[in-house]
């Protein structure tokens, strides 16, 4: 666990989770950022220090902007829960930056999630095969089914991504998504993405979710991003708290390499 020491925005000590090797890090964190505050203002790009990395500095990465917007109505009020991508990267062993993103400045709120992998910058090393771990995926309270399931689990660390069918039955109620034979060793939070997005904000419908124990449970999103023809997907690194063992491992071609 990474304790921050400072940062540029006006935030308060942020607790990050890491695996750190020679080759890759990843972080896993969530934090919350008042967009009034004069710090985050001046801020060209958001920074996060920390003591010394393993990394000198890194390849862009991606993690996650989100923030809530509601809205009156006639009939009620409606409530828009949204987001999108920022770029984030390693500048040297002691500064983890985000990119600045001010489309939801004006709402006061922001937060970040981090379940990132960062990559060596300017060293050229041989390819890294990993392997895929075939998982079982079962659905609680939903009639869902999912394609372009990716699973990697390392020593130290793992890597999940799958896309979501588009049915309406996601806003019934809570999302919980048994993965068997995911490690039990991971806790983390992720984000739901690519949903409808009906509010005047850019970006997608975003929803916040947690990953353990091989479960992962989003909180009941909100009906303003009901539709069809919206794909959503999950996409996170998550760093492993202790030795599970998963089986039945399957080879493809997913690899994680260095970068120039």
């Amino acid at each position: 666990m990474i304790t921050s020491t400072g940062n540029n925005f006006g935030g308060s000590t942020i607790e990050i989770k890491d695996y750190q090797s020679e080759k890759l890090i990843v972080l896993n964190a969530k934090f919350d950022i008042d967009t009034t505050s004069e710090a985050y203002q001046r801020a060209d790009v958001l920074e996060i220090y920390v003591p010394d990395l393993t990394l000198n500095k890194s390849a862009e990465a991606v993690c996650y902007i989100h923030s809530y917007y509601s809205e009156k109505v006639s009939y009620g009020v409606l409530e828009y829960s949204i987001g999108t991508v920022l770029r984030t990267w390693l500048k040297d062993r002691n500064t983890i930056c985000i990119e600045k993103l001010p489309i939801y400045d004006d709402l006061g709120h922001i937060t970040i999630i981090l379940a990132t992998l960062y990559i060596q910058r300017g060293k050229r090393v041989d390819i890294e095969k990993s392997t895929n771990t075939r998982l079982v995926v079962t659905y609680e309270n939903n009639d869902a089914y999912e394609s372009e399931v990716a699973c990697i689990v390392e020593e130290g660390w793992c890597f999940f991504h799958c896309q979501l069918d588009d049915t309406a039955d996601y806003y019934e109620d809570d999302i919980i998504i048994h993965l068997e034979n995911f490690p039990t060793d991971v806790s983390v939070d992720m984000v739901m993405a690519g949903c409808l997005n009906n509010s005047d904000y850019k970006g997608a419908g975003m929803f916040i979710g947690k990953v353990e124990n091989g479960t992962i449970t989003i909180p009941k999103p909100c009906s303003s991003s009901r539709a069809t023809s919206w794909d959503p997907f999950i996409f996170f690194y998550a760093v492993r708290d202790g030795e599970n063992v998963v089986v039945d491992n399957q080879e493809n071609d997913t690899a994680t390499t260095e970068t120039e």
